[in-house]
Protein backbone atom coordinates (compact mmCIF):
# COMPACT_ATOMS: atom_id res chain seq x y z
CA UNK A 1 0.00 0.00 0.00
CA UNK A 2 2.97 2.35 0.57
CA UNK A 3 3.90 1.90 -3.08
CA UNK A 4 0.35 2.78 -4.06
CA UNK A 5 0.54 5.97 -1.97
CA UNK A 6 3.78 6.99 -3.67
CA UNK A 7 2.34 6.33 -7.13
CA UNK A 8 -0.75 8.35 -6.28
CA UNK A 9 1.45 11.23 -5.15
CA UNK A 10 3.24 11.21 -8.49
CA UNK A 11 0.03 11.11 -10.49
CA UNK A 12 -2.18 13.55 -8.64
CA UNK A 13 -0.28 15.93 -6.38
CA UNK A 14 -1.77 18.78 -4.32
CA UNK A 15 -4.92 18.36 -2.30
CA UNK A 16 -5.66 14.85 -3.54
CA UNK A 17 -2.24 13.62 -2.43
CA UNK A 18 -2.72 15.05 1.05
CA UNK A 19 -6.23 13.61 1.30
CA UNK A 20 -4.91 10.18 0.44
CA UNK A 21 -2.04 10.49 2.91
CA UNK A 22 -4.57 11.36 5.61
CA UNK A 23 -6.18 7.96 5.10
CA UNK A 24 -2.91 6.47 6.35
CA UNK A 25 -1.76 9.29 8.64
CA UNK A 26 -4.26 11.78 10.13
CA UNK A 27 -3.53 15.36 9.21
CA UNK A 28 -1.62 17.27 11.87
CA UNK A 29 -3.77 20.33 11.22
CA UNK A 30 -7.53 19.61 11.25
CA UNK A 31 -9.59 21.48 8.68
CA UNK A 32 -11.52 23.37 11.34
CA UNK A 33 -8.30 24.57 12.97
CA UNK A 34 -6.83 25.74 9.69
CA UNK A 35 -9.97 27.67 8.79
CA UNK A 36 -10.03 29.33 12.20
CA UNK A 37 -6.64 30.89 11.43
CA UNK A 38 -8.01 32.76 8.42
CA UNK A 39 -9.26 36.36 8.67
CA UNK A 40 -12.95 36.56 9.63
CA UNK A 41 -14.07 37.96 6.27
CA UNK A 42 -12.43 35.08 4.41
CA UNK A 43 -13.84 32.52 6.85
CA UNK A 44 -17.34 33.75 6.16
CA UNK A 45 -16.80 33.15 2.46
CA UNK A 46 -15.48 29.64 3.03
CA UNK A 47 -17.79 28.54 5.84
CA UNK A 48 -20.27 26.81 3.55
CA UNK A 49 -17.42 24.71 2.14
CA UNK A 50 -16.08 23.64 5.52
CA UNK A 51 -18.76 20.98 5.95
CA UNK A 52 -18.08 19.64 2.47
CA UNK A 53 -14.33 19.42 3.15
CA UNK A 54 -14.78 17.66 6.49
CA UNK A 55 -17.43 15.29 5.13
CA UNK A 56 -15.24 14.60 2.11
CA UNK A 57 -12.41 13.52 4.37
CA UNK A 58 -14.79 11.31 6.34
CA UNK A 59 -16.00 9.72 3.10
CA UNK A 60 -12.43 8.91 2.09
CA UNK A 61 -11.80 7.41 5.52
CA UNK A 62 -14.94 5.22 5.44
CA UNK A 63 -14.18 4.04 1.90
CA UNK A 64 -10.59 3.23 2.87
CA UNK A 65 -11.84 1.14 5.79
CA UNK A 66 -14.22 -0.78 3.53
CA UNK A 67 -11.46 -1.22 0.96
CA UNK A 68 -9.05 -2.53 3.57
CA UNK A 69 -11.48 -5.29 4.53
CA UNK A 70 -11.97 -6.29 0.91
CA UNK A 71 -8.24 -6.32 0.13
CA UNK A 72 -7.64 -8.61 3.14
CA UNK A 73 -9.68 -11.25 1.32
CA UNK A 74 -7.35 -11.15 -1.69
CA UNK A 75 -4.45 -13.66 -1.43
CA UNK A 76 -1.24 -11.73 -0.83
CA UNK A 77 0.41 -13.10 -3.95
CA UNK A 78 -2.53 -11.79 -6.01
CA UNK A 79 -2.50 -8.25 -4.60
CA UNK A 80 -1.28 -5.52 -6.93
CA UNK A 81 -1.36 -1.77 -7.38
CA UNK A 82 -4.41 -0.40 -9.19
CA UNK A 83 -3.85 1.55 -12.36
CA UNK A 84 -3.53 5.33 -11.77
CA UNK A 85 -6.28 6.00 -14.34
CA UNK A 86 -8.63 4.04 -12.06
CA UNK A 87 -7.55 4.99 -8.55
CA UNK A 88 -6.93 8.73 -9.01
CA UNK A 89 -10.36 9.70 -10.45
CA UNK A 90 -12.06 7.27 -8.06
CA UNK A 91 -10.52 8.94 -5.00
CA UNK A 92 -11.40 12.34 -6.40
CA UNK A 93 -15.06 11.31 -6.64
CA UNK A 94 -15.29 9.52 -3.28
CA UNK A 95 -15.24 12.83 -1.41
CA UNK A 96 -18.66 13.64 -2.93
CA UNK A 97 -20.23 10.47 -1.50
CA UNK A 98 -20.14 11.28 2.22
CA UNK A 99 -23.90 10.79 2.57
CA UNK A 100 -24.19 7.60 0.51
CA UNK A 101 -23.00 4.25 1.80
CA UNK A 102 -24.18 2.64 -1.46
CA UNK A 103 -21.90 4.75 -3.67
CA UNK A 104 -18.91 4.48 -1.30
CA UNK A 105 -19.32 0.72 -1.36
CA UNK A 106 -19.34 0.73 -5.16
CA UNK A 107 -16.07 2.66 -5.26
CA UNK A 108 -14.53 0.32 -2.67
CA UNK A 109 -15.53 -2.74 -4.73
CA UNK A 110 -14.16 -1.11 -7.87
CA UNK A 111 -10.80 -0.37 -6.24
CA UNK A 112 -10.57 -3.81 -4.63
CA UNK A 113 -11.22 -5.51 -7.97
CA UNK A 114 -8.52 -3.37 -9.58
CA UNK A 115 -6.05 -4.50 -6.88
CA UNK A 116 -6.42 -8.21 -7.70
CA UNK A 117 -4.21 -9.65 -10.45
CA UNK A 118 -6.98 -12.07 -11.43
CA UNK A 119 -9.67 -9.41 -11.89
CA UNK A 120 -8.02 -6.03 -12.56
CA UNK A 121 -8.39 -6.52 -16.31
CA UNK A 122 -12.20 -6.43 -15.87
CA UNK A 123 -12.17 -2.87 -14.50
CA UNK A 124 -12.89 -0.36 -17.25
CA UNK A 125 -12.01 3.31 -16.58
CA UNK A 126 -15.55 4.28 -17.62
CA UNK A 127 -16.91 2.56 -14.51
CA UNK A 128 -15.57 5.38 -12.32
CA UNK A 129 -17.56 7.91 -14.31
CA UNK A 130 -20.66 5.71 -14.31
CA UNK A 131 -20.71 5.66 -10.50
CA UNK A 132 -20.27 9.45 -10.49
CA UNK A 133 -23.49 9.81 -12.50
CA UNK A 134 -25.60 7.62 -10.21
CA UNK A 135 -27.83 8.51 -7.29
CA UNK A 136 -27.96 6.18 -4.25
CA UNK A 137 -31.44 5.07 -5.34
CA UNK A 138 -30.13 4.17 -8.80
CA UNK A 139 -27.44 2.03 -7.18
CA UNK A 140 -30.23 0.20 -5.32
CA UNK A 141 -32.12 -0.33 -8.58
CA UNK A 142 -29.07 -1.83 -10.25
CA UNK A 143 -28.69 -4.25 -7.35
CA UNK A 144 -32.36 -5.21 -7.65
CA UNK A 145 -32.03 -5.79 -11.39
CA UNK A 146 -28.88 -7.82 -10.76
CA UNK A 147 -30.81 -10.17 -8.48
CA UNK A 148 -33.55 -10.87 -11.04
CA UNK A 149 -33.05 -11.38 -14.78
CA UNK A 150 -35.99 -9.19 -15.83
CA UNK A 151 -38.63 -6.88 -14.38
CA UNK A 152 -42.04 -5.96 -15.83
CA UNK A 153 -42.66 -2.43 -17.09
CA UNK A 154 -45.74 -0.89 -18.73
CA UNK A 155 -46.62 1.98 -21.07
CA UNK A 156 -50.14 3.36 -20.57
CA UNK A 157 -51.84 5.19 -23.46
CA UNK A 158 -55.08 7.15 -23.21
CA UNK A 159 -56.86 7.11 -26.60
CA UNK A 160 -59.49 9.70 -27.51
CA UNK A 161 -62.89 8.81 -28.98
CA UNK A 162 -61.48 8.85 -32.51
CA UNK A 163 -59.11 6.03 -31.44
CA UNK A 164 -56.29 7.78 -33.32
CA UNK A 165 -54.99 10.50 -31.04
CA UNK A 166 -53.76 9.63 -27.56
CA UNK A 167 -51.91 10.90 -24.50
CA UNK A 168 -49.22 9.02 -22.64
CA UNK A 169 -50.39 8.56 -19.05
CA UNK A 170 -47.32 6.60 -17.97
CA UNK A 171 -44.16 5.67 -19.84
CA UNK A 172 -41.98 2.89 -18.42
CA UNK A 173 -44.06 2.59 -15.26
CA UNK A 174 -42.65 0.19 -12.69
CA UNK A 175 -43.14 -0.47 -8.98
CA UNK A 176 -39.39 -0.76 -8.40
CA UNK A 177 -39.39 2.73 -6.94
CA UNK A 178 -41.90 1.76 -4.26
CA UNK A 179 -40.02 -1.42 -3.46
CA UNK A 180 -36.42 -0.25 -3.38
CA UNK A 181 -36.04 3.55 -3.52
CA UNK A 182 -35.89 6.15 -0.79
CA UNK A 183 -37.58 8.57 -3.21
CA UNK A 184 -40.12 6.39 -5.11
CA UNK A 185 -41.39 9.27 -7.25
CA UNK A 186 -37.94 9.58 -8.80
CA UNK A 187 -38.32 6.24 -10.60
CA UNK A 188 -38.98 7.78 -14.03
CA UNK A 189 -35.84 9.92 -13.87
CA UNK A 190 -33.84 7.02 -12.48
CA UNK A 191 -34.83 4.66 -15.29
CA UNK A 192 -34.23 7.31 -17.95
CA UNK A 193 -30.75 7.93 -16.56
CA UNK A 194 -29.89 4.23 -16.37
CA UNK A 195 -31.02 3.82 -19.98
CA UNK A 196 -28.96 6.87 -21.01
CA UNK A 197 -25.87 5.38 -19.37
CA UNK A 198 -26.41 2.08 -21.17
CA UNK A 199 -26.80 0.17 -17.90
CA UNK A 200 -30.36 -1.04 -18.51
CA UNK A 201 -32.55 -1.68 -21.53
CA UNK A 202 -36.35 -1.41 -21.75
CA UNK A 203 -38.01 -3.32 -24.58
CA UNK A 204 -41.71 -3.58 -25.45
CA UNK A 205 -41.03 -6.20 -28.09
CA UNK A 206 -40.58 -8.80 -25.37
CA UNK A 207 -42.25 -9.31 -22.00
CA UNK A 208 -42.02 -11.23 -18.73
CA UNK A 209 -43.58 -14.68 -18.96
CA UNK A 210 -43.89 -15.63 -15.31
CA UNK A 211 -47.42 -15.78 -13.89
CA UNK A 212 -48.87 -12.51 -12.60
CA UNK A 213 -45.93 -10.42 -13.77
CA UNK A 214 -48.13 -7.48 -14.80
CA UNK A 215 -51.15 -7.94 -12.55
CA UNK A 216 -50.25 -5.34 -9.91
CA UNK A 217 -49.04 -2.81 -12.46
CA UNK A 218 -52.21 -3.10 -14.54
CA UNK A 219 -54.40 -2.73 -11.42
CA UNK A 220 -52.80 0.65 -10.68
CA UNK A 221 -54.68 2.03 -13.72
CA UNK A 222 -57.94 0.07 -13.43
CA UNK A 223 -59.94 3.04 -12.09
CA UNK A 224 -58.47 5.35 -14.73
CA UNK A 225 -59.40 2.87 -17.42
CA UNK A 226 -62.99 2.39 -16.20
CA UNK A 227 -63.66 6.12 -15.90
CA UNK A 228 -62.15 6.97 -19.26
CA UNK A 229 -64.00 4.22 -21.09
CA UNK A 230 -67.29 5.64 -19.78
CA UNK A 231 -66.54 8.78 -21.81
CA UNK A 232 -66.01 6.77 -24.96
CA UNK A 233 -62.24 6.65 -24.92
CA UNK A 234 -59.89 3.71 -24.49
CA UNK A 235 -56.95 2.91 -22.26
CA UNK A 236 -54.31 0.63 -23.75
CA UNK A 237 -51.53 -0.85 -21.67
CA UNK A 238 -48.40 -2.15 -23.37
CA UNK A 239 -46.31 -4.73 -21.52
CA UNK A 240 -42.54 -4.59 -21.69
CA UNK A 241 -39.44 -5.88 -19.99
CA UNK A 242 -36.57 -4.16 -18.21
CA UNK A 243 -33.16 -5.78 -17.74
CA UNK A 244 -29.48 -5.03 -17.34
CA UNK A 245 -27.50 -4.70 -20.56
CA UNK A 246 -24.23 -6.59 -21.04
CA UNK A 247 -22.42 -3.46 -19.87
CA UNK A 248 -24.80 -3.21 -16.91
CA UNK A 249 -24.16 -6.80 -15.83
CA UNK A 250 -20.38 -6.37 -16.01
CA UNK A 251 -20.59 -3.04 -14.19
CA UNK A 252 -22.79 -4.54 -11.45
CA UNK A 253 -20.47 -7.52 -11.00
CA UNK A 254 -17.46 -5.26 -10.50
CA UNK A 255 -19.04 -2.50 -8.42
CA UNK A 256 -21.70 -4.43 -6.48
CA UNK A 257 -20.18 -7.89 -6.38
CA UNK A 258 -21.24 -11.12 -8.07
CA UNK A 259 -24.69 -12.45 -7.21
Amino acid sequence: MDDLKEELAKQSGGVLTEAYKDLIRPSAEPVGTMLSMLPRTIRLGLSKWEKWIINGEESLKLTAEALQEKVKRIPEEKQCEPEPYIVVPAIQQISYCYDSKELREMYANLLATSMNLDTKWKVHPAYVDLIRQLTPDEAKLIRALQSQPDFPVIHVKQYMKDQKTYNDIAINYSDLGEKFCEIPDGIYSYLNNLCRLGIIDIDYGIYCTYKGAYTELDLKFRTTREEWEKSGGTIKILHGLMELTHLGRDFAEICLGAQ
